[in-house]
């Protein structure tokens, strides 16, 4: 018996096909991913409780909304703080109006508005999972990344079943990853520095060194220079986060390699271009160029699934 359900509507247009495509190229060891019944499944963490969820994707691009239930007892509270999480996740309420019509403005981006129309970013549920995962990405591709997050979770996260006896894997929290030591993560392929950065940052969260609350309130500049501050991160690594965790509008994490080949193809420049040369272009993103450096990616998104690209 389904114990909570709720409809979450979304600001149109939203392709949830979009989504789905990019989550092809983009594993995640949390999500199991029904295509045909355009369905999510994954564990979230509900006042640090492990709750297995359905988001069954509904309605039209257009009217779009998201049929979520659970199993689990929720309070009202629980409920409130599961929706409000959902609704980050999915970038519900961002209003790609104003951003599509500055990207027009721009010939080289203007075709992406209407091969993607309704992709907005996917988020991560919290923060400290975000940095985590985008630590353990640092200078390896997404496969490997998705692997070491799969085994990290399977060493110090929540296992939980549905009614077919299918695992799900929920995230682990800051207080288990703090309690783990590099050798504990040495034999699942993580490198000693990754090891003791993801730790490190774990443990700083843990002792209050480091509070992520706090990150919310703060401007983008702010944000890089107290994260920072620990060893293992460094500029790109918190843009990812403000982009991927918090969902902030205007990053451009220029060292990206994805990003370089994605400008490289859609631009149509003879080189690809270095750091500097994407500062110089993405000026004229602004205020918007976390949006569009995802279309610029899913671009190359596109091209791995062998979408036909003109």
């Amino acid at each position: 018996m389904v114990l909570y359900e709720t409809a979450i509507s979304l600001r149109p247009p939203y392709s949830f096909e979009r989504l789905l495509r990019r989550l092809e190229t983009h594993p995640d060891p949390q999500l199991l991913v029904d295509v045909q019944g355009q369905t999510l499944r994954r564990v979230f963490r509900v006042a640090a409780r492990p709750v297995l969820v359905s988001l069954q994707f509904a309605g039209s691009m257009e009217e779009p909304f998201i049929r979520l239930h659970t199993e689990s007892t929720l309070t009202s509270a629980e409920q409130q703080l599961l929706e409000k999480t959902v609704r980050h996740m999915f970038s519900a309420d961002l209003d790609l109006t104003p951003i599509y019509i500055h990207m027009r403005e721009q010939q080289p981006l203007a075709i992406l508005t209407e091969r993607f129309r309704g992709l907005r970013p996917f988020l991560d549920s919290d923060l400290f999972q975000c940095m985590v995962k985008t630590i353990i990405g640092q200078q390896i591709n997404l496969v490997f990344a998705a692997s070491l997050t799969q085994r990290l979770l399977e060493l110090a996260g929540d296992t939980l079943e549905d009614e077919e006896g299918r695992k799900f894997l929920a995230f682990p929290t800051e207080e288990a990853v703090s309690r783990l030591e590099p050798s504990d993560l040495r034999p699942l392929q993580f490198s000693q520095r990754k090891a003791e950065y993801i730790i490190d940052y774990a443990r700083a969260i843990v002792n209050g060194t480091i509070d992520l609350d706090r990150v919310w309130h703060m401007e983008d500049e702010e944000i890089i220079s107290y994260l920072t501050s620990l060893r293992g991160i460094g500029r790109w690594t918190v843009e990812c986060l403000m982009m991927f965790g918090m969902g902030r509008p205007d990053l451009l994490p220029a060292a990206d390699i994805g990003l370089r080949n994605g400008i490289h193809m859609v631009y149509g420049l003879a080189e690809k271009p270095d750091e500097k040369e994407i500062r110089r272009i993405g000026e004229d993103w602004a205020p918007w160029r976390s949006v569009c450096s995802l279309y610029i990616w899913e671009a190359v998104g596109a091209v791995r699934r062998k979408e036909t690209w003109e």
